[in-house]
């Protein structure tokens, strides 16, 4: 005698069909997943920025003391690369140059203008030293190393 009436296979098959059916129909408005809040800034991204705004500025005082006096450019010239070299990595990305200061009209007072620049830029990679990360860390370390460097050959090359 054939079997009649419904079988456990096709009453699991119904049930399944009528669970998917109801969770794809709901009356309810679909809402839309919450956009993620914007994400804060990459402290390092930052401390990049900060780092290399400092050291452009310092760059763009060096470029107004060759321009103003020509006579330093070969005790300038190795330290204004350097500068650049700095910029160049510290920079997370591509920024707008820095505003270019004037550069004292006496020889001797735009060295010392650069003697403090290099000393002030060089505190400041040496006071972000505690917030970056290690490899960050060593790029700002060498880079307040060379600027007092640069300090001293300046102050030497001055006199």
């Amino acid at each position: 005698m054939p079997r009649t009436g419904t079988t456990r296979r096709r009453a699991l098959i119904m049930t399944g069909a009528g669970l998917l059916a109801a969770g794809c129909s709901s009356e309810e408005p679909v809402k839309s997943a919450p956009k993620p809040a914007p994400a804060a800034a990459d402290p390092e991204t930052v401390l990049r920025k900060r780092s290399a705004a400092a050291s452009r500025a310092l760059l763009g005082q060096y470029d107004a003391v060759l321009a103003r006096h020509p006579v330093t450019a070969r005790l300038l010239r190795p330290m204004r690369e350097a500068v650049a070299a700095h910029v160049q990595a510290l920079s997370p990305v591509r920024t707008p140059a820095a505003r270019v200061p004037a550069a004292p009209a006496d020889r001797a007072s735009a060295v010392k203008a650069l003697i403090a620049a290099e000393r002030r830029t060089a505190g400041a990679h040496t006071a972000s030293l505690d917030a970056a990360p290690a490899e960050l860390a060593r790029l700002l370390a060498s880079v307040a190393a060379a600027g007092e460097v640069h300090a001293y050959l300046l102050t030497e090359g001055n006199r």
